[in-house]
């Protein structure tokens, strides 16, 4: 067999493993191992057997590694010449391993990408590992739930009765968290974001993975389920990409789908806009459980309180020591909540640039391809729903000013950047404008 056919069982098995993957996206919180004291989670293992899986493939690994750079290298290298530099300010103090997880994340996220490309975009997979995604979270947790007397059901009556989110955060999810972390490890309520990160990620790749030619009921329910699951997380950054990614998504399909006149295209561009209105008006309708919510998302409340201080007090250090840095420094136990303002704080000037660099590509990026895919829709071509993929990159666009972990972009936030640009790779070959990536194992070329 030539080097340019594809091995049907090694094809078939590069879709499972991707499946995989994407699958056990929303089980961030689910130890298998640890190693050297990084403790490796169940994606993380799914993503270094992806990783393991294209190795076997050296020449097609090689290629789709080359073409993906020749997409993502000016961001990237700033991205890069960052991490390098924050490594060098925090050379011999604490670290928390914040350099580490970056380089591991990133690399996820680009192996996501190439195996992505290496499927064709195939939809069944992107469809599949969505809904396992979100189903496999809540069979899980309710299995662990029962074995201590609580349930999904009690915890969301009782949630929508009271408005008690302490009970969600620290008596239902921080006690299934806590069931399956290691002994002597306290885990903090907190891994509900990453979760709730994760979620919306593999909701996005299930919805884009629609192939029917009539409305997406079933995708439909699912994001129902996953909207409501966003509000009792209560992730204000994810439930806010959410309420501006969903309808952005439906104006998208509206766009490329095309209409038959200018009124057509303005009433029902109106009609999407309402219906954005009529969700938030009902979410914060007069329940115990939505006053709570409303309330958080009001950005009054200490959560944001914490977060102004901690701008103020990074902003003093930085005046102090603008171009080095004060490395990594710690406000009553937090790392400040922004890339942008991290980098500068802890690694000085340079590292900032370096970041907005990063960042002003990654959203130039993004932003070529919507301008893109709304002026000629004809350029996709992938049996993939293009509205979706074109929402991928929002929440990690978003998150880096306000999440933990200096901003730092999570295992969710990467992998949702990698799907984004392996599904683009994968539609500029489908075009013709790269070549095909096929697998062939290595004991094939050996012999070619």
């Amino acid at each position: 067999m030539s080097a340019g056919v594809a091995e049907p069982g090694s094809s078939t098995l590069l879709r499972l493993v991707v499946t995989a993957v994407i699958a056990s996206v929303t089980l961030t919180w689910v130890p298998v191992m640890s190693v050297g004291g990084f403790d490796l989670r169940l994606p993380y293992m799914m993503a270094l057997i992806l990783g393991a899986l294209l190795c076997l493939h050296p020449t097609q690994l090689a290629t789709g590694i080359n073409s993906l750079l020749r997409m993502i290298l000016p961001w990237l290298v700033a991205y890069v010449l960052y991490l390098i530099v924050l490594q060098v300010n925090l050379a011999g103090g604490a670290t928390k391993g914040m350099v580490f997880r970056q380089v591991f994340f990133l690399t996820c996220g680009l192996t996501l990408a190439v195996g992505i490309s290496g499927t064709r975009a195939d939809a069944r997979v992107l469809r599949q590992g969505g809904m396992l995604a979100i189903f496999g979270f809540f069979a899980f947790t309710e299995y662990l739930a029962r074995q201590i007397g609580l349930s999904w059901t009690t915890t969301l009556v009782r949630f929508l009765s009271t408005g008690d989110l302490g009970f969600v955060f620290y008596h239902f999810l921080r006690e299934m968290f806590q069931m399956v972390a290691p002994d002597g490890v306290d885990v903090p309520a907190s891994n509900k974001n990453i979760v709730a990160a994760c979620m919306f990620v593999a909701m996005v790749l299930m919805r884009a993975g629609y192939t029917g030619r009539g409305a997406d009921r079933i995708g439909g329910f699912v994001t129902l389920v996953t909207l409501l699951t966003l509000v009792i997380f209560n992730t204000r950054s994810v439930l806010l990409m959410a309420a501006l990614g969903i309808p952005f998504a439906a104006w998208i399909s509206l766009v490329c789908r095309g209409v038959r006149s200018p009124g057509e295209f303005y009433v029902k561009s109106s009609v999407i806009i309402l219906s954005a209105l009529a969700l938030i008006l009902v979410l914060s309708a007069g329940s115990a459980a939505m006053d709570e919510v409303a309330a958080r998302l009001s950005f009054e409340d200490q959560s944001t309180e914490g977060r102004l201080d901690q701008y103020a007090w990074a902003f003093s250090l930085i005046e102090q020591s603008p171009l080095v840095g004060s490395g990594l420094v710690e406000l009553n136990g937090q790392i400040v909540h922004n890339l942008f303002i991290g980098a500068w704080l802890h690694a000085g000037l340079v590292a900032f640039l370096l970041v907005v660099i990063a960042y002003l590509g990654l959203l130039l990026s993004w932003l070529l391809f919507v301008f893109r895919l709304v002026a000629a829709p004809s350029n996709w071509v992938l049996p993939v729903r293009a509205e979706w993929v074109a929402i991928l990159p929002l929440m990690p666009l978003f998150r880096v000013w306000v999440a933990g972990d200096a901003g730092h972009p999570g295992f969710g936030e990467w992998i949702a950047f990698g799907a984004f640009f392996g599904l683009v790779l994968a539609n500029r070959r489908a075009r013709g404008r790269d070549r095909a990536f096929r697998l062939t194992p290595i004991y094939r070329m050996a012999s070619t």
